[in-house]
């Protein structure tokens, strides 16, 4: 057999793969070239509670990819998901094919645990675009607004910056709950938070010499950054009720403008999603008024979703039965995807659309209660 492939380290143990964490280990370093600190914490914190998919010649390790789990908060309903993060071949083994092994095999499982979406931070989206995966959630531009707003420092801020310690448990809970309440106001597609999230998220941000700056006003908090300082200051996540956008950056700039680096506010896409169960994805939308559609989908690495389905929504969700009839919308699933995301034009919308009453079924689909409101960063 020319390769192998195992869904678990424990899996790999009891086949004999004596020495897979080990070998995962410095496939992450060689391939990704993080500090021995981070890939420490990510190992302590991280890898006892993910899946990590191993292909092997022989005793030789060729590609990995991780899958961590998370779950979200999605119109007030709680959904299980997969973050993929760790995708590797080893240099000399690259351009075979294993990483698309490898997707597939944890598409295939996802599916089969009715998990409704993927998702990834890429490190290009050509990479992950073959496979379907497209860019939902870009990243607010954090960097350009510490520039922006500690460059006009000519009003003084009452606010404060503190940075929160591991045995601020008191600080973390005030932090969770916060949090919380912010998210739930504004966004209706974000990871639920809590006081052991920020425990991990602090964990990560000092193993590259970073931390948790929370900014309060009167003693009460109105944003956080999640950061780190090893190559410049970076910003892996930073939350801020609206009104105080102002003197949460000018706080952040007067704290870390030392540490500030030329290119560092460069803005670029942030998170890659892609339906894997389609069925389960559809039904859990929702629409302000009943709607009816039947879609067809086309994917060339999830043949169960390729399949006429008669959708049925209304504002408590929808369900999903198949369908003989003609479409209604015709698509590959990551069209699917940016439509049911929000990405598409109108114009892009409507070539999906089989119907000759395209006005019509485009009014239908502006009654679906679309995923725009999203919230995710690269925190692992």
């Amino acid at each position: 057999m020319e390769y192998k492939i195992y869904t678990s380290l424990e899996e790999a143990k009891e086949d004999g793969i004596e020495n897979v964490r080990e070998d995962v280990y410095r496939l992450w370093q060689e391939c990704f070239g993080d500090s021995g600190s981070y890939t420490d914490f990510y190992f302590e914190w991280v890898v006892p509670y993910n899946r990590i998919y191993t292909l092997y010649k022989e005793d030789k390790l060729c590609s990995m990819l991780h899958l961590n789990p998370y779950t979200f908060e999605i119109w007030e309903v709680e959904v299980k998901a997969d973050y993929i993060v760790g995708v590797a071949t080893k240099a000399e083994e690259r351009r075979k094919g294993y990483m698309g092994i490898l997707i597939n095999e944890a598409l295939d499982a996802m599916y089969k645990e009715e998990k409704p979406f993927t998702y990834l931070m890429p490190a290009a989206e050509s990479i992950y675009y073959p496979y379907d995966f497209r860019s939902v959630y870009f990243q607010e531009d954090w960097m350009g607004k510490i520039k922006k707003y500690g460059q006009d420092n000519r009003e003084s801020t009452e606010a404060e910056l503190v940075k929160l310690g591991m045995s601020d448990l008191e600080e973390r809970r005030i932090l969770t709950e916060f949090t919380e309440e912010l998210l739930k106001k504004s966004r209706k597609y974000y990871i639920l938070r809590s006081r052991k999230y920020y425990e991990k998220l602090l964990i990560e941000m000092e193993s590259g010499q970073g931390g948790i700056a929370v900014i309060k006003k009167n003693g009460i908090p109105v944003g956080y950054a999640a950061y780190m300082l090893e190559d410049g200051l970076q910003i892996a996540e930073c939350l801020y009720e609206p009104d105080f956008e102002k003197e949460v950056f000018q706080c952040l700039y007067q704290e870390f403008s030392s540490h500030l680096r030329d290119g560092a506010d460069r803005f670029k896409p942030s998170i890659m999603m892609r339906i894997v169960n389609l069925k389960v994805f559809l039904e859990g939308l929702t629409a302000s008024e009943e709607v009816a559609l039947i879609i067809e989908a086309k994917d060339d690495r999830i043949n169960y979703n390729n399949k006429k389905m008669l959708l049925t929504l209304n504002e408590d969700g929808g369900y999903v039965v198949d369908s003989d009839e003609t479409p209604h919308l015709y698509g590959d699933i990551g069209d699917l995807t940016r439509l049911f995301y929000g990405q598409l034009e109108a114009k892009e919308a409507k070539t999906l659309i089989q119907s000759e009453k395209k006005e019509e079924v485009m009014k239908l689909l502006s009654k679906i209660n679309l995923y725009k409101d999203v919230f995710i960063n690269d925190v692992v």
